[in-house]
């Protein structure tokens, strides 16, 4: 390590924590917006569902903006200048070429260096990656295979489900902040009902881009330096390896578990429920009673 604050702070840190943290919002104002929607759906809590519906769909389609435009298009861009071959494995590009094009869908068949069922845009690829249609994107073929991600398929797959998910809730979000400025979302059940499934997809998304980050370095722990082959310890048995990931795997099944368990019996319960202030308001009377008195002369 040369210099810790140009490893702090390069630009590539910058772009990947502002969109890691865009991600994390985009994730909990749709818990809240499908909080909202169940208790709007169920009748009760009206009050509540009306300000939850307006946190989680406002501020979840301004950060679904932003994981797009600056924080994505900018993390991609240092993807295509640092990491090429993760590029063309993400877009399943084996020939090198100018147009690229991306792919909406296709599978990769690795063995026979080729997309299969290909359904792209022209010239889009090039201009994500170098700002220009016509930019020259290369493709796997260009590199040596032991420079080529570990699980090409997977990653493939990874990074599609990311950005399918992602541009799937920015067209809920619009829709229902569309529907939420003109009045109508507590009115219409359908969208309240898309709001409420798709409560887990933030999380999927979110994983499938750590797992896209993750697997688009490899074979590298350091890249362009030190690959993963050389980054374990001779003095670490792969017994040790297995228990400690297993023991972790179980630690946070525990956590996972219990914490669906608190956050369903918080929702439950509902916000006129849940804490002390709660149960001091439901027994002591905060606003004067009205009393019909006769009027004086």
């Amino acid at each position: 390590l040369a210099n810790f604050w140009r490893y702090l702070l390069n630009p590539w840190a910058l772009w990947e924590y502002a969109h890691t943290m865009s991600a994390s919002v985009v994730t909990a104002s749709f818990v809240v917006a499908a909080v909202g929607a169940y208790y709007a759906l169920m009748d009760k809590h009206r009050a509540h569902a009306r300000i939850f519906l307006n946190v989680g769909v406002y501020i979840g389609l301004l950060f679904c903006i932003l994981q797009v435009f600056p924080t994505g298009d900018q993390q991609g861009r240092l993807v295509a200048q640092n990491q090429q071959p993760a590029l063309a494995a993400m877009e399943g590009k084996f020939q090198t070429g100018d147009h690229a094009e991306m792919v909406i869908i296709g599978q990769p068949d690795v063995k026979r260096r080729r997309l299969e069922n290909p359904i792209g845009i022209s010239g889009i690829l090039s201009f994500l990656a170098y700002g220009d249609f016509a930019a020259k994107v290369r493709g796997l073929n260009d590199f040596p295979v032991k420079q080529w991600p570990d699980n090409v398929e997977l990653l493939y797959y990874m990074y599609h489900i990311m950005v399918g998910i992602g541009t799937l809730l920015i067209a809920v979000s619009g829709i229902a902040a569309l529907l939420q400025w003109r009045g109508l979302l507590m009115r219409t059940p359908a969208m309240l009902w898309i709001l409420m499934l798709s409560l887990p997809f933030p999380y999927i998304a979110t994983t499938a881009g750590w797992a896209s980050a993750e697997m688009g370095r490899q074979p590298w722990v350091i890249y362009g330096l030190q690959t993963t082959a050389h980054g374990i310890s001779p003095q670490v048995s792969a017994g040790n390896v297995a228990f400690s990931t297993l023991g972790f795997m179980g630690l946070y099944l525990v956590m996972g578990v219990l914490f669906l368990h608190l956050i369903g019996r918080a929702i439950s319960l509902g916000p006129a429920s849940a804490g002390p202030e709660a149960d001091f308001h439901s027994t002591h009377r905060t606003t004067p009673e009205i009393v019909d008195t006769p009027p004086t002369k």
